[in-house]
């Protein structure tokens, strides 16, 4: 396709603009704004958990074994994937903000459940509870956002908005692993816990304040019909088809995130890997805050297919030769930038009436490819050891460059 061409993905979009009319410019800019400045602290308060380093510590020592501890993340990891697509649908039938506001209240109570859990029974039903509420804000809250911009008709500006909100996500990360860290050597995991349970509480209030964008009237189709026809919507767009799989295959390269310690431990001090936490999380924070101005000027698609070939690379020369360095480079130091570039692309092709569903059923595959590739890189490191687990997902990950490619040549932005 012609670079001078729009293409019919640009030409819908700007069809959508005349659906989503703002009824006033003024009330339109200002619930952007509101908006906007709420999503990023409901980030940073939902991912404000100082327990996060010490979780499988919590759990052992609560159930008294590391594999019953393990076993509770795998739980969660599955509820979130069950949960996926009817949440979603939830999400598209019943409004963005009662749907945030829903898991907002139900991750309250997981962690109530986990300040107060006495056994394995009561941390199960918690970790449950976490899979459902992670899945009401899978899909839903970046729906939201574009929603939010589309009624405005600003959804041009979803690549900065999407960038300042989900740096959020890195900063809270980086903060409460190390406040946590102090809170725990200073008295235990569990008041880490329960001091954990307050930020959720506080995402409640964050949410009752968000207002519902007006993009779509309510549906009148079934439950059923609603998802047939998100999944046809995937289907038959071909840059949307290749979005969603360049996303799960993205999404399963983050197993490397649960193996990479045990690497960067043969290279640097058990004391060091702390810092090593933070320094990744500062640089994804970074390149979240700067992705909207180099989505501005190398367009969305060129910018995913960049970053994933910049994260190739380096990931390759710290993995085949380890050095002291190699701990820098190792991970994904495009991440944030890639990531926007890539919730820029999907929201574009995703359609009003089936944005959280869309984004539901991309969330589901890339759980099942998680799931795949975290089982498979478990054996490689048994087999063969740390450095090979490493390299076979960054062989799953290249898949993504040709879909990125393909995307990019067809494409305007």
């Amino acid at each position: 396709m012609s670079a001078r061409r729009p293409s019919l993905l640009r030409a819908r979009i700007l069809g959508k603009r005349l659906i989503a009319a703002p009824l006033a410019a003024e009330p339109a800019a200002h619930t952007v704004s509101r908006n906007v400045r709420l999503l990023g602290w409901f980030n940073f308060c939902g991912d404000f958990r100082m327990y996060g380093p010490i979780m499988v510590i919590y759990f052992a020592q609560v159930t008294g074994s590391y594999t019953a501890a393990a076993s509770l993340l795998a739980v969660k990891m599955l509820a979130s994937a069950a949960f996926e697509v009817p949440t979603g649908v939830l999400s598209d039938r019943l409004g963005r903000r009662g749907t945030m506001i829903a898991g907002a209240v139900v991750m309250v109570t997981a962690h109530l459940g986990y300040a107060g859990a006495p056994g394995y029974g009561l941390l199960l039903a918690a970790v449950v509870l976490e899979g459902l509420a992670t899945a009401l804000w899978s899909g839903n809250n970046e729906s939201l956002l574009y929603d939010t911009l589309l009624e405005a008709g600003r959804e041009d500006e979803f690549p900065r908005h999407s960038g300042r909100v989900s740096s959020m996500f890195q900063i809270a990360l980086a903060l409460a692993a190390a406040v946590g860290g102090v809170v725990a050597g200073a008295w235990s995991p569990r008041a880490v816990v329960v001091l954990s349970v307050l930020p959720q509480v506080l995402c409640v209030l964050v949410a009752l304040r968000v207002r519902e964008p007006r993009v779509h009237g309510p549906l009148e189709s079934g439950a059923l019909v609603h998802l047939g026809s998100a999944l046809r919507g995937i289907r038959r767009d071909p840059v949307l088809r290749r979005m969603t799989l360049v996303s799960a295959l993205r999404y399963s390269s983050e197993s490397a995130a649960r193996l990479s310690p045990v690497f960067v431990a043969g290279l640097w001090p058990l004391w060091a890997l702390g810092l090593w936490r933070t320094f990744g999380h500062g640089v994804a924070f970074a390149g979240f805050r700067v992705s909207g101005r180099v989505i501005g000027r190398l367009g969305a698609a060129r910018t995913l297919l960049l970053g994933e070939l910049f994260d190739s690379v380096v990931n390759f020369i710290a993995l085949v030769k380890p050095t002291v360095v190699s701990p820098v480079l190792l991970g994904s130091p495009a991440y944030g930038i890639s990531t926007v570039a890539q919730q820029t692309l999907l929201q574009r092709g995703f359609t009003d009436r089936e944005r959280a569903t869309m984004g539901s059923l991309a969330a589901l595959l890339g759980s099942v490819l998680y799931a795949l590739v975290a089982l498979g890189a478990g054996l490689a490191a048994d087999r063969w050891g740390i450095v090979a687990a490493l390299l076979a997902i960054q062989a799953v990950v290249l898949i993504a460059l040709p879909l990125a490619w393909w995307v990019h040549t067809h494409t305007a932005a």
